[in-house]
């Protein structure tokens, strides 16, 4: 598109956005997605069995994630799942509250999202009273509390979904009790109508789901796990929080099983697959995978190629302080950062990141529209991936959208000079003047 029709498409659009209220600083759906134990070598060595990237590493926004727990330098699933949730280092063994510190119950993201009346779920392979899961969804001194966390679950917390491993606390009856419709296998699960329940317990067997390797029987995937959530989330027009853990990575991990490891880290890409084909084409939700911690020490010796697992070793049959990557889509993804600590991911998503603000000075102004016309028409993230608000990969109409229709939105800097959105459209098309006489954006 030439810059010469481009201008008269930014004149109608700029205008629009000029005269709109002030759009949610938070995404309205937020996809958050955990690959327990699943470090940079774990990712490697699934890729180099299937003979292609898993599906999360083309993600336009990336980072690496520091994990330690407020007592230890190598941290357990409860105090980094807790670390992710609430934004608070926390340790290890200690469920969502401030331990060091009051013990006080901390907010999650599953609450605060609760708070602006959207709809939450949870979704694991582990049992549902384990570790990740209970740090998004309970409070409680100890991870090994999971009579009490299911009673969190039930009684406090309430998501709207949970799926995943069941006992450990957790009961047909109690949560039939609490008003939730049930599930035990596959076939119930995906039989229910997903556009009329609002409820759902799916628990499947009475703990931890097989290894895909060994074959789930009646019991569901991961993916099919994942998407059912969504079909029943997505009726909420208000949005949503999910979080979706891929948990028996960790399991194989601490076990040194290279097979088990392999077949839970492709399940899981596929499972994040099936969430970026929903989310596909919307503007207006996050999607986040990461893992908590890495498992095993795991380290490659050889590729053995496609359809072959490759040589490895292991380390140790714990975990381990190696930082884990961080992948991003969609709205507010351009807030990931090359390296972060896992309790940044809370701010992220609910505070820090007013739409528009580019630069990371809490406010939407001149600077940030600066920031989209020195990068206009490329895509990220070959230009500057912070040139992209609404993460769908290219500079243009839809990111200067974001900033007008956020225009002065958070605290301005002392010594900022704000101008209106009409003054806005004035510099923008003169700084289009200049691009007209750069070639390389015809």
């Amino acid at each position: 598109m030439s810059i010469r029709r481009s201008s008269s498409l930014l004149a109608a659009s700029l205008a629009l956005a000029a005269a709109s209220t002030i759009a949610s600083a938070q995404p309205k759906n937020v996809i958050f997605m955990i690959g327990d134990g699943m470090g940079p070598t774990q990712i490697e060595a699934a890729g180099m069995f299937a003979g292609a990237p898993m599906s999360f590493e083309s993600a336009p926004y990336q980072g690496m994630v520091t994990t330690f727990a407020a007592n230890s330098s190598v941290t357990d699933s409860a105090a980094s799942g807790t670390a992710m949730a609430t934004g608070v280092k926390v340790n290890n063994g200690v469920i969502s509250l401030a331990l060091p510190g009051n013990g006080s119950e901390l907010t999650t993201l599953l609450e605060h999202y609760q708070s602006l009346n959207r709809s939450t779920g949870l979704v694991a392979t582990s049992y549902l009273t384990h570790a990740t899961p209970a740090s998004f969804g309970a409070h409680e001194t100890s991870r090994n509390n999971t009579n009490q966390i299911a009673g969190d679950f039930l009684n406090q917390t309430k998501p709207n979904v949970l799926l995943g491993g069941g006992a450990h606390g957790l009961s047909i009856s109690s949560a039939q009790a609490a008003g939730y419709t049930t599930v035990t296998d596959a076939a119930s699960m995906l039989a229910l109508n997903t556009s009329a329940e609002t409820f759902v317990s799916g628990q499947f067997g009475t703990g931890h789901l097989p290894y895909e390797t060994d074959g789930l029987g009646s019991l569901p995937h991961l993916n099919q796990m994942a998407t059912t959530a969504l079909d029943i989330l997505d009726n909420d027009p208000d949005g949503f929080f999910l979080m979706v853990e891929g948990a028996r990575i960790d399991h194989a991990g601490h076990a040194n099983n290279i097979v088990r490891n392999i077949g839970e880290t492709i399940e899981f890409s596929n499972t994040v697959q099936a969430v970026l084909d929903w989310a596909s084409g919307r503007d207006d939700t996050l999607v986040i995978v990461t893992a908590d911690h890495e498992t095993g020490g795991l380290s490659i010796l050889n590729d053995n190629g496609p359809g072959n697992i490759p040589t490895v070793s292991w380390s140790t049959s714990g975990h381990t302080g190696v930082d884990v990557p961080v992948y991003a889509w969609g709205a507010q993804a351009n807030h990931i950062t090359a390296n972060m600590d896992n309790t940044d991911f809370f701010d992220l998503i609910t505070i820090n990141n007013i739409a528009g603000d580019l630069n990371g000075d809490g406010f939407v102004g001149i600077s940030d529209l600066n920031v989209v016309l020195s990068n206009w028409n490329q895509t990220a993230p070959a230009a500057n991936p912070q040139a992209d608000p609404t993460g769908d990969g290219f500079i243009g109409i839809a990111d200067l959208n974001q900033i007008l229709g956020n225009w002065n939105s958070g605290s301005p800097p002392i010594t900022a000079n704000i101008p209106e959105p009409a003054s806005a459209i004035v510099f923008l098309f003169t700084s289009l003047a200049v691009f007209r006489r750069r070639p390389a954006l015809s």
